[in-house]
């Protein structure tokens, strides 16, 4: 598994790893000693005051993690372990859930300078333009599956933006050179072109998850393409492969099979 993959998963299953840790912690240092003062007490008619509620429980608390009482202590702590799971389960489903309704939405709220000033990231991705090769100075319609892996590595993530118009290094270049390899010179015929895209590639359905918007920066049009999580896992067809992406960081990684397999698996669980 890639470092970057492990990291997606550690990450996303971090409420699952800490909740039943605390709950152990809790069910064997605490909830056992309180049960058995508890249980002794109800048990044995004695007089109840500061001074010897003191004894009695420096008493129960060390008889509680002595050998003799490792079944019970055992018991306690997978009590823990099991209200911990059910703890995380529900907190990371409230987490994803909360990120899907409103993930993309605090991006919005940023202005698109401070967007671009952030750099790339999880959430961000940015794109010099759509088939216009800026090196060789020509159009270059590969370019245009960059784009497509760029969206389905958000769409099989966790959402984003991807912004067309931008270089790595955050210059705003503008969209003029794409809208002259179009046969509609303009940012309807660029948009246009990015929906069929992506009908083509991932089916109609998808472009619901998909939402287009241009903004002027430095006299210049960029377009921002405002990707929600897909709920089905998003393929890309290359040649004769199908290939699976997922954006990790700042980067769009391809997974193999396996790895494939278990992300799936863990999201799943969500």
């Amino acid at each position: 598994m890639k470092p970057a993959t492990f990291k997606y998963i550690l990450n996303s299953n971090k409420d699952l790893i800490l909740h039943p840790v605390f709950g152990i912690i809790l069910g064997f240092f605490l909830l056992h000693p309180i049960a058995m003062s508890i249980f002794w007490f109800e048990g044995n008619d004695y007089l109840l005051n500061l001074e010897n509620f003191k004894y009695l429980f420096n008493f129960l608390v060390f008889e509680s993690f002595s050998p003799e009482m490792s079944q019970m202590s055992a018991a306690f702590a997978i009590i823990g372990l099991l209200g911990g799971l059910g703890s995380g389960f529900y907190s990371r489903t409230l987490k994803r859930r909360e990120h899907r309704l409103f993930g993309n939405r605090q991006l919005l709220n940023k202005s698109i300078p401070s967007l671009i000033a952030s750099g790339q990231n999880d959430y961000v991705e940015f794109k010099s333009s759509l088939r216009y090769d800026y090196r060789q100075i020509k159009t270059d319609k590969n370019l245009e599956t960059v784009i497509l892996k760029e969206i389905a590595g958000f769409l099989n993530g966790k959402g984003g933006i991807l912004i067309i118009g931008v270089d790595d290094e955050g210059k705003t270049l503008g969209l003029e050179n794409d809208y002259w390899t179009l046969k509609r010179k303009n940012k309807d015929g660029f948009q246009q072109r990015v929906i069929t895209l992506i009908s083509n590639a991932f089916g109609k359905d998808i472009c619901s998850n998909v939402h287009i918007t241009f903004q002027n920066l430095e006299s210049r049009e960029i377009c921002l393409i405002h990707i929600n999580s897909a709920h089905n896992p998003i393929y890309l067809q290359e040649g004769n492969r199908t290939i699976f992406y997922l954006r990790t960081g700042n980067i769009t990684n391809p997974l193999t099979t396996k790895e494939t397999v278990q992300y799936l698996q863990t999201r799943q669980l969500a």
